[in-house]
């Protein structure tokens, strides 16, 4: 192999790697959920409709959108419009903490949300939460046993 092809090889070689250098180094188009809204007030309950709303900015404000709760699909890839916002109906099917999640790009934003049952007492938030401080007296009763050994064995 000749010293020219050699080189010529070299150059070619250096040339590619500056241009992944630079693909590499380019932003990226970002985007940004800016805020994420849901309808209604506290409490919010199950079965029951809400609009769930996003603000986006950036380069990259056209890029899908995408809703989850709880990790779970909401609607599908959804392409922001009009551009810079995007909503969801979101109907809750269960009681307790939804971390609804709008994505887009490589950017997302979460809001917690606590869904109650009224009509299930037994749900965090539903129903009669019972008396603040109460107990069934088990775990008193079964301490004071523990305790009560002790303090007899400490004369002996």
């Amino acid at each position: 192999m000749s010293s020219i092809s050699r080189r010529l090889g070299a150059g070619i070689a250096g040339i590619a790697t500056a241009a992944a250098v630079v693909v590499l180094a380019a932003p990226q188009a970002s985007a940004t959920v800016d805020s994420i809204t849901i309808s209604g007030s506290d409490p919010h309950t199950v079965n029951t409709e809400y609009t769930l709303t996003a603000n986006l900015s950036g380069a990259g404000i056209g890029l899908l959108v995408y809703w989850t709760d709880n990790g779970n699909d909401l609607s599908g890839p959804k392409v922001p419009w009009p551009v810079g916002y995007s909503s969801i109906t979101w109907k809750p099917t269960t009681a307790g903490q939804h971390l609804l999640t709008c994505s887009q790009g490589g950017n997302t934003k979460t809001i917690a949300v606590n869904v109650t049952d009224p009509s299930n007492p037994g749900t965090p938030g539903g129903g009669n939460p019972g008396t603040p401080g109460g107990s069934s007296g088990s775990a008193s009763k079964t301490l004071g046993g523990l305790l009560g050994g002790l303090s007899g064995s400490a004369g002996s």
